[in-house]
């Protein structure tokens, strides 16, 4: 059986343009080209969404997922019979608690940096099981200016605090995250890998995003999208290496 680990957002789901407004009709058309030949290129294989999206919001991804899901960023595990791993759950559930108070610090320092900096963000805090599992912040309209800034004094508040150890900030498009380092999509494809019965022919990552690097390498066959952030960040490491 071959089993396909895919990140759907830019790869089956389109992602807003930056602006906010829809794609025009070429952007859109020639997605669903790529996202129809993605499609039945992966057929045969059975999907294994890895994803930030919960149980609820994966219902809105056009694909039949029947298997393991990882969602969350890895803090949630699906198994074959549509209930969460119980294992992976107490394992996510200990993290979570080690790391509530960095996480409510990490809330309060995103709300302080949107009142000082006046850049008009938004922080929310998402908990799992009534834990802070992540904070999320956000612009209204986008801006790139205000999510820069923000992300830099966001990251300076990690680095030279003192949970540094604890966790990571992520950006992904028009949006960032600061979640616990534990909490990661990779951990969780190891452990579904882990699950896996007999039989494995084959193990496929497909993901547009320059986060998944690390399940993609887990995987026998990674695909990303050509002139995608993943193919960018290559070139980019090569060029440097070249120059060294």
């Amino acid at each position: 059986m071959i089993y396909a680990f895919l990140n759907p957002a830019d790869t089956l789901t389109a992602a807003p343009t930056s602006d906010g407004f829809p794609a025009d009709a070429f952007v859109t058309d020639e997605f669903d080209r790529r996202m129809s030949g993605l499609s039945s290129l992966l057929h045969g294989a059975t999907l294994i969404p890895v994803t930030s999206l919960d149980e609820e919001e994966l219902l809105n991804v056009p694909a039949a997922f029947f298997s393991w899901q990882v969602l969350r960023h890895g803090a949630v595990v699906i198994n074959p019979d549509g209930e969460e791993d119980p294992a992976w759950r107490r394992l996510t559930a200990e993290t979570l608690t080690q790391r509530a108070d960095a996480l409510n610090l990490a809330f309060q320092a995103a709300q302080h940096i949107e009142q000082l900096g006046q850049l008009g963000t938004e922080a929310e805090l998402i908990e799992r099981a009534g834990r802070p599992l992540l904070v999320r912040l956000t612009h209204p309209h986008d801006l790139d200016y205000a999510l820069d800034a923000a992300a830099l004094t966001w990251e300076t508040w990690l680095e030279e605090g003192p949970f540094r150890g604890d966790l990571r900030l992520m950006r992904e498009g028009d949006l960032l995250t600061m979640l616990p380092k534990e909490i990661n999509p990779e951990s969780a494809v190891n452990y579904v890998l882990a699950q896996l019965e007999g039989g494995v022919e084959l193990t496929l990552g497909v993901s547009a995003s320059q986060n998944d690097a690390a399940f993609l390498s887990l995987c026998d066959f990674a695909m990303i999208p050509g002139g995608g952030p993943l193919l960018r960040l290559s070139a980019a490491t090569e060029t440097e290496l070249d120059l060294e």
